[in-house]
């Protein structure tokens, strides 16, 4: 895959994440599948916060957390979000994830690698996926959280 064939993808697989957020009930912000669970309003926030992060190991810049277990412990203590301050986040994401995929040149992208706190050692292209593997993830969590409360999301 192209880094241009990639952005392509991401384009498809990010867009309806948006129609997604706007279609949370305000008064649900807080509700959880399980007790273990995200709320959605964590969700709201940690869908573009993760896309925010991802782009910030790719651009090697100082992280927050240093280590995956500093990363899930500081997922489980995220604040909730408000659609509207989501939709700000998700917007200034991915223009940062897509930036810093563009920025790369295409031997880069198809055979450099980096260091991450996730994986360790990876291959650009292969973080990049995982990025997208993340979000699709968390997105149908929302979307199984919104059909559980009868919200309509098809």
């Amino acid at each position: 895959m192209t880094k241009d064939q990639y952005l392509s993808w991401f384009d498809e697989v990010v867009k309806p994440t948006e129609p997604m957020f706007r279609g949370v009930p305000s008064d649900k912000l807080d509700w959880k599948l399980t007790e273990k669970s995200f709320s959605i309003g964590q969700l709201l926030r940690h869908i573009p916060g993760s896309l925010a992060f991802f782009a910030m190991v790719m651009n090697n810049e100082e992280l927050p957390y240093k280590s995956l277990r500093e990363i899930m412990v500081a997922n489980r203590a995220h604040e909730s979000s408000s659609v509207e301050v989501a939709l700000r986040r998700l917007t200034d994401a991915v223009e940062k994830f897509k930036g810093v995929v563009s920025s790369l040149a295409e031997e880069q992208f198809q055979t450099g690698t980096l260091d991450t706190p996730q994986m360790g050692r990876v291959a650009y292209w292969r973080y990049c996926t995982f990025a997208l593997e993340h979000h699709i993830h968390h997105v149908m969590e929302l979307h199984l959280n919104l059909k559980t409360l009868g919200v309509g999301v098809n």
